[in-house]
């Protein structure tokens, strides 16, 4: 694993735009970043593939063991979301996708940070710009890129339309359009849901856009949702998380909805579980052998008893917000953000070197992409600093 500086494309801001990512560039600084690509061996590929798959396999039994123990309100979750998440457990509720982010260096194995499962972003960057980038500036040394997620995400697109059509996701489902919503304007979001409806498009499906806060309530037929256009809403992708869902006014209404099966939610409802940083101290519990998970408690009393660097992160935070990195000695944070997750559960995680560049002092993350159930590639952000945070960068990638 290596950071190799690369000439960027003469035309680059445009040749992204063409491919909807207009947020590639923040107050004049570039998030979309193709002056470097870090660059890896098949093997590494293979051992980053491997270690994403063990991941996800080990956080979704997990999530079995605590659904099917009864656990949830242990995990924060009240009545609502405690019937939502178990519905739709053990009704086998197929999910679309997730981002799992490893810290990885080249030479030790890959380490699980996190699970980004309900609403994970940099997926048009991970599946479409920083393909057409290596298919536009490879060179004899660049051979491939792991990414196969945009044929997987067909892949599921058509398997979710075949699912509509035979009525497996419910009678009020049969035949209705893919709704796909995220908070607007919000370049980023809507980058991304726009991908996801050209996806669904290429497979087939119908799809209609709907911002989240155009989405209407109707008490016909025991209850509907309905789009700006006062269609019904039965099928619906939402770039919004659960939680904040179920906080909104019409959290109670939509619990109903679903059970009612009046609208079906992509991701599925188990998946807040999956999101929740907790989840890490279950894993850990229950694979402490596994050579990809950290150490995970929701107390920081043994990192602190035995000298150990830890970091401190909200259950439910997002972006790297509130983030708290604390050297051995146990003593005040070595850095540390600062964010709207405050007021949340907290987990202490055992700390993890992140690749760095000696050249240029950036820091490296992986995010490992898992669609239908299968890891299928993966994108880069790197950070000047130890958090990644929103103000990383997006920097492509490719083996040989």
């Amino acid at each position: 694993m290596e950071r190799c500086l690369v000439p960027p494309r003469a035309n680059w801001q445009a040749r992204v735009e063409a491919e909807g990512m207009l947020w590639h560039t923040a107050n004049g600084v570039p998030y979309w970043h193709e002056g470097a690509a870090y660059r890896f061996t098949e093997a590494e590929i293979e051992h980053l593939h491997e270690a994403t798959q063990a991941c996800h396999d080990m956080a979704l039994s997990a999530v079995g063991a605590i659904i099917e123990g009864g656990e949830l309100a242990q995990y924060g979750y009240g009545a609502e979301a405690i019937s939502l998440i178990e519905r739709s457990w053990q009704t086998r509720e197929r999910d679309i996708y997730g981002r799992i982010d490893l810290a990885y260096d080249g030479v030790h194995p890959p380490k699980m940070l996190e699970y980004n499962a309900d609403t994970p972003t940099s997926l048009l960057e991970g599946a479409v710009v920083q393909w057409t980038w290596l298919t536009d500036t490879a060179g004899s040394d660049a051979t491939n890129q792991y990414n196969d997620i945009h044929r997987a995400l067909v892949d599921r697109m058509h398997t979710l339309k075949a699912e509509r059509d035979a009525g497996l996701l419910g009678v009020r489902q049969r035949g209705a359009p893919l709704h796909v919503a995220c908070v607007f304007p919000h370049d980023e979001d809507t980058g991304t849901v726009a991908y996801i409806e050209s996806v669904a498009r290429e497979a087939g499906l119908e799809v209609c856009f709907v911002p989240m806060d155009q989405i209407g309530f109707s008490e016909v037929e025991g209850g509907t949702f309905l789009d700006q256009n006062d269609g019904p809403i039965r099928l619906l992708f939402k770039l919004y998380p659960w939680d904040w869902l179920l906080a909104d006014d019409y959290g109670a209404p939509l619990t109903q909805a679903v059970l009612k099966n009046s609208i079906r939610l992509f991701e599925p409802a188990w998946k807040m579980l999956l999101a929740n940083k907790l989840l890490m101290a279950r894993m850990w519990e229950m694979y402490p052998d596994s050579p990809y998970l950290l150490e995970t408690r929701v107390s920081d009393a043994a990192f602190r008893t035995n000298g150990r660097a830890f970091v401190c992160k909200p259950a439910l935070g997002r972006e790297g917000q509130n983030v708290s990195v604390f050297a051995p000695d146990g003593g005040n944070a070595t850095a540390r953000t600062d964010g709207h997750y405050a007021d949340n559960d907290f987990v202490y995680q055992a700390f993890a070197d992140l690749f760095r560049d000696p050249a240029s002092g950036s820091y490296a993350l992986i995010g490992s992409w898992v669609i239908n159930g299968e890891a299928v590639g993966m994108g880069i952000r790197e950070s000047d600093h130890l958090i990644t945070d929103d103000r990383s960068r997006f920097v492509p990638h490719l083996f040989r």
